[in-house]
């Protein structure tokens, strides 16, 4: 029988998202991701690339994939949240 897991799971749920290039350009640096460490739900949010990329945007193509975030919060819809809220407020520098 296959593992069914929890509806509240220990230690909480997680949620994770990447972040993409919102338009082409160049990847200017990481400080977007700064807010984010040491925050309190933010497993965490690491960059894939380096300062200096280039990145590609919606406009130009398929975006490309900047940095992935992982959060965990006690439910699986607080965590989903939460991870768009923090979505939400993240701009990389593109220039």
């Amino acid at each position: 029988r296959p593992f069914i897991p929890s509806r509240n799971p220990p230690g909480g749920a997680v949620a994770y998202c990447d972040i993409n290039a919102t338009r082409s350009g160049i990847l200017k640096d990481l400080d977007f991701l700064k807010p984010l460490k040491g925050k309190e739900g933010v497993v965490w949010a690491k960059p894939y690339l380096s300062p200096g990329s280039e990145v590609v945007g919606p406009q130009d193509g398929l975006p490309t994939w900047v940095a992935e975030i992982v959060v965990q919060r006690p439910t699986a819809q607080a965590a989903l949240d939460y991870l768009f809220e923090l979505q939400n407020s993240l701009d990389p520098p593109i220039v």
